[in-house]
């Protein structure tokens, strides 16, 4: 049993076989080239530079009920009715089921009193 201790411990280990060379060449050149590289990582995406915005300038109530009767306006206009949104000037309006009506009323004498 001693002698076969000495002799696996004499006998040179086994180095793997290697490819032939010709195995190697029969591979396209441009896969040799093109090995993966390893992944880099990725920088976070830089988000777009934000515009500097103009100041904001409060609306007067004036405006703001400018910009409502426009817009109420508009609004009857597409759907073919009078544009009449504060109008009534003496305080009547015969368009009683308007959807702004009470509104209409309120909004009139507002402006007819300026």
């Amino acid at each position: 049993m001693s002698m076969m201790k000495t002799q696996a411990a004499k006998a040179p280990a086994k180095a793997p076989a290697k490819a032939p060379a010709k195995a190697m060449s029969t591979l396209p050149a441009k896969s040799m080239s093109k090995l993966p590289a390893k992944a880099a990582p990725k920088a976070p995406a830089k988000a777009p530079a934000k515009k500097a915005k103009a100041p904001v300038r409060k609306k007067s109530s004036q405006e703001a009920m400018l910009a409502r009767v426009e817009a109420v306006r508009l609004v009857q206009r597409e759907e073919g009715h009078f544009d009449c949104f504060g109008r009534a000037g003496s305080g009547y309006c015969d368009q009683g089921e308007c959807a702004y009506h009470a509104e209409c009323l309120s909004v009139s004498r507002m402006l007819h009193s300026m």
